[in-house]
């Protein structure tokens, strides 16, 4: 049965090394999804959409490698966003708004609108796809490299899914 991980970083930087563990570990870059606000500010760095485009260290460039669909788009209540993994096909469309979208990966509407306020405040989401038996080793993963309100998700629950450590 697949799971659905989510957690949020206040710095790329963080971001960065959790995705790169996670990807060291043999998760494929098709299940791997993140969304960073297009104009934020972590740790101090400008995140502008110059510095998204820009190959140094610790810019959204970074993540290139591991995902897959990154693109720009307007969401509503968010406004413009880099988002890169499924999660990005589903925001290309332009149908549903960032905490609809999340929803189609078991995440509860409540927790939904919370992650998407998250992002509206410049935190960086990943939303990670595994099988039952590797969901808590992402979440503790995610815990490791500092991210916030770390949950799994189920398509079939309405609710996180507990205990996971």
């Amino acid at each position: 049965m697949r799971r659905t991980v989510t957690g949020v970083f206040k710095s790329v930087t963080q971001a960065e090394r959790a995705i790169d563990e996670i990807e060291t570990q043999g998760y494929a870059n098709n299940q791997i999804s993140v969304v960073l606000k297009k104009t934020s500010e972590y740790a101090g760095e400008n995140y502008t959409g110059e510095s998204m485009i820009d190959p140094s260290p610790g810019s959204l460039h970074d993540f290139n490698s591991v995902l897959v669909q990154a693109d720009t788009v307007d969401l509503p209540a968010v406004g413009t966003v880099t988002a890169g993994g499924p999660l990005a096909g589903a925001l290309v469309q332009g149908d549903k708004s960032l905490a609809e979208s999340l929803t189609y990966y078991g995440v509860s509407g409540e927790y939904a609108a919370q992650m998407e306020n998250f992002v509206n405040e410049g935190y960086f989401l990943t939303v990670i796809e595994t099988n039952n038996s590797k969901a808590s080793e992402v979440a503790n993963l995610l815990n490791k490299f500092g991210a916030h309100m770390v949950q799994k998700w189920s398509k079939t629950i309405d609710k996180p899914i507990h205990p996971w450590n």
